[in-house]
């Protein structure tokens, strides 16, 4: 497995990384600016030297003749470190003064247009050259006049250029790299102080963090987090609720099985033993419902955490499975299930998510309508497609359910009076799986009945061409 940077060092390596890269160039633009004008200097010597030989060229007697002081000749020669070489020579190369051994001659056109410096090789050793054009405004007065230096004393001083070059900036490279790890050290500090006050607490301790003086990217870091913590929060408040209200739906039928038990052992009278023991199989069919829906609603909340195994669903199909799945409970308790599934096409009513929990959905539906209708009353369920979008339609012709209790109807264990003995979790399934499916349930007065009409709103998958 590979390591993981930490901030500090990723951050360090994606500024300072760049930040090296531009000094290092930055140095080699200043040894190559230093080393021009360096070269500028000892080239202008050349070609001020070549200038002062051309002056004394001259035409006398019909013929072109080089004047010079034997002293400023020696003068001019003499260098330290270097060798100094000249020549003057006519047009046509005849040598006037100066090395004889051949030199490259520019063209003439090149000449008059400037000096021309050349490197060459001379002595067995390279020089730097220029050559100028004496008399330029008289052609039949021009003579060529050549000046040449070894670089002895260039190469030394283009590397002292470069060490002092890379020495500054190299501490400067440092110096900066040091600024920026300063900085970096500086500015994640509010990360470091907040990783280690959430690593410092309890796991129950779901108080927001606090960091007034935190920087603004890292306020916000700080207010997700608080968000994280107060939905963690309320989470666990729902979990331990809900872990209370199970225990509270399961207490109750237990100690009422203990008692029926109790009378039944001590009951000498069969008939009156075989009551309690029918109270009892009614009382563990009741926990057995409880537990069934239980299941139902963890496995709806397991589907909203980890996410959907989507596939295409056809609504209209899971109707007339769960219809016909209660076509027995509706018989027996003489209920008539009208359904009014109208499409275009086989893909109508299609829509993505899981084929067993939105059966779960539409089965909850239609089982309390079925169960909390009066008997020989009627159920309606209608499947309809309005812009993009599927409608599902649950709705009774019972006595409805008061308004005051429509804001807790969704609740987990919450049980209307007029519901009858269910365990209060049949809806809070249906707006789970419905919430998991990015599906809304909403509670409606039915129209034209006094019953109850829940309404729920699905995405299609395929919207029509």
């Amino acid at each position: 497995m590979k390591s993981q940077l930490g901030l500090r060092s990723l951050l360090l390596l994606l500024v300072g990384g760049p930040l090296f890269v531009l000094l290092v160039i930055e140095m080699l633009v200043t040894f190559g600016i230093g080393l021009h004008v360096t070269n500028q200097v000892f080239d202008r010597w050349l070609l001020d030297s070549a200038y002062s030989l051309a002056q004394e060229v001259r035409r006398e007697d019909g013929r072109l003749v080089f004047y010079a002081d034997e002293a400023a000749i020696e003068v001019f020669e003499w260098d330290e470190l270097d060798e100094v070489y000249y020549r003057v020579s006519t047009l046509n190369g005849q040598v006037l003064a100066g090395k004889s051994e051949a030199w490259v001659n520019p063209d003439f056109s090149e000449l008059k247009q400037g000096p021309v410096f050349t490197n060459v090789k001379m002595g067995g050793e390279w020089v730097r050259s220029v050559t100028v054009l004496a008399n330029p405004d008289s052609p039949r007065d021009s003579a060529l006049v050549s000046v040449a230096e070894t670089l002895h004393k260039r190469i030394p001083l283009s590397r002292t250029l470069m060490f002092e070059v890379v020495l500054s900036k190299a501490a400067m490279i440092v110096v900066a790299l040091l600024v920026v790890a300063f900085a970096l050290s500086r500015g994640i500090r509010p990360l470091l102080r907040l990783s280690q006050e959430l690593a410092s607490r309890s796991p129950r301790d779901l108080t927001p963090v606090s960091a007034p003086s935190a920087p603004k990217e890292v306020r916000t870091v700080i207010e997700n987090t608080n968000r994280l913590l107060e939905r963690l929060d309320n989470a666990f408040n729902a979990r331990e609720q809900f872990i209370g209200n199970i225990s509270h739906q399961l207490k109750t039928p237990l100690a009422g099985i203990k008692l029926q038990a109790q009378l039944a052992l001590r009951e000498d009278n069969i008939a009156a033993a075989h009551q309690a023991l029918e109270r009892i199989c009614q009382t563990t069919d009741a926990m057995t419902h409880l537990n069934i829906q239980l299941l139902k609603l963890a496995r709806a909340e397991a589907a909203s955490g980890r996410g959907l195994r989507n596939e295409p669903v056809a609504l209209d199909n899971v109707v007339r499975e769960a219809a016909e799945s209660l076509r027995e409970l509706a018989r027996d308790r003489r209920v008539q299930v009208h359904q009014s599934v109208s499409g275009e096409s086989l893909d109508t009513f299609k829509v993505s998510g899981e084929y067993f929990l939105l059966r779960e959905l539409v089965w909850n539906l239609m089982e309390n309508a079925i169960l909390y209708v009066p008997e020989g009353g009627n159920v309606w369920v209608e499947l309809t497609r309005d812009e993009g979008k599927v409608r599902l339609a649950v709705k009774d012709d019972g006595q409805g359910i008061p308004r005051e209790h429509w804001p807790q109807i969704f609740e987990r264990f919450f049980r209307s009076k007029i519901t009858g003995e269910g365990c209060g979790l049949g809806l809070a399934i249906v707006k789970e799986i419905a919430f998991a499916h990015g599906a809304t349930v909403e509670l409606h007065q039915a129209p034209d009945t006094t019953g109850a009409c829940f309404v729920c709103t699905f995405p299609l998958i395929n919207k029509p061409a």
